[in-house]
């Protein structure tokens, strides 16, 4: 690890605190196990995203995709009637298929000026989240990748291409959001995924603010391990597959610990994620399993919670 790594000890009010970078339904898992490990929890989410509602928000009225940044919240809001509410989908009429969420991020980022963490910050304290939720950069991205084929361009295409060799952002150097930063470089644990290798946890990380935060930043970083290959995405891919693509695609990211899976294998489809220990732990501090299936075919946030304490720092 960096020798300009700032001291693990607790922070300094007190509180314990975590971040969580990813997006989609993985990040949800882990900031709900979060909540019951650390007293504050930040998100800092993709916005990358150009299918669905966000898509469609998106290009409509020129706004961060907010589909990514509603379910981080709902994830942490502590009105779980609230949560509930924000997370209706219309399924008629010219609103069908957007989320009542989604809209609301764009009304109070509009009502802040255009400012987007401030909308946010707004919704977290109406649902009581401890913490809060932000974008990793309030530039407007696209995700672009390559494979032996040619070029694929947007994040809901590459989600289910297969064979995919690299990809980046365009623009390739979008300012990164300065809360994102202090929330990395103040957190006693930093975790990464559950998530779409390429289009959840790459478009965080290529921000070149994020990556550079990561490097100094004062707690462990751990990478929360898919349960299965992504159909599409990473079919055919291996753990150890997972981490080399981000170690190349990051140059200087550092694993204090990888945390898998260890039990009965996921439902659903893809084939359940395969994995050495002896390879992974060339690449990263330390290899921990646990059971982490919820009985059916996800994380289960409190097994989740279980391993990712054991991962704080005295």
């Amino acid at each position: 690890m960096s020798g300009d790594r700032a001291s693990t000890s607790p922070s300094s009010n007190g509180a314990s605190r975590a971040a969580a970078l990813g997006g989609g339904h993985g990040l949800s898992r882990t900031l709900t196990a979060l909540t019951e490990v650390v007293d504050e929890v930040t998100a800092i989410v993709t916005v990358a995203d150009d299918g669905g509602s966000s898509g469609r928000l998106r290009r409509d009225l020129e706004v961060l995709p907010p589909g990514d940044l509603r379910m981080a919240l709902a994830a942490l809001a502590r009105d779980r009637e609230l949560a509930e509410l924000i997370q209706y989908r219309f399924d008629r009429g010219e609103l069908e298929g957007h989320s009542l969420g989604n809209l609301i991020i764009v009304a109070l980022q509009d009502l802040a000026g255009g400012d987007p963490v401030t909308g946010l910050d707004r919704l977290a304290r109406l649902l009581a989240v401890p913490g809060r939720v932000v974008p990793c950069t309030r530039m407007g991205v696209d995700l672009e990748g390559r494979t032996a084929s040619g070029t694929v361009s947007g994040q809901a295409r590459l989600a289910g291409t297969s064979g995919i060799e690299e990809v980046w952002l365009v623009p390739s150097d979008p300012p990164v959001t300065p809360e994102a930063v202090a929330a990395v470089r103040a957190a006693d644990l930093v975790v990464l995924g559950p998530g779409s290798l390429y289009t959840s946890l790459l478009p965080n990380l290529l921000v070149p603010g994020i990556a550079a935060a990561l490097a100094t930043r004062r707690g462990p970083a751990v990478l929360v391990a898919n349960l299965r290959e992504q159909p599409g995405e990473t079919q055919g891919m291996s753990l150890e597959d997972h981490v080399e693509v981000l170690l190349r695609h990051i140059p200087g990211l550092t694993l204090d610990a990888v945390l898998v899976h260890d039990g009965g294998p996921p439902s659903g489809p893809g084939s359940a994620l395969r994995s050495s220990d002896d390879q992974l732990a060339a690449r990263v501090g330390r290899v921990v399993r646990h059971d982490l299936l919820d009985g059916a075919d996800g994380h289960d946030p409190h097994r989740l919670a279980e391993a990712l304490a054991g991962l704080l720092p005295a």
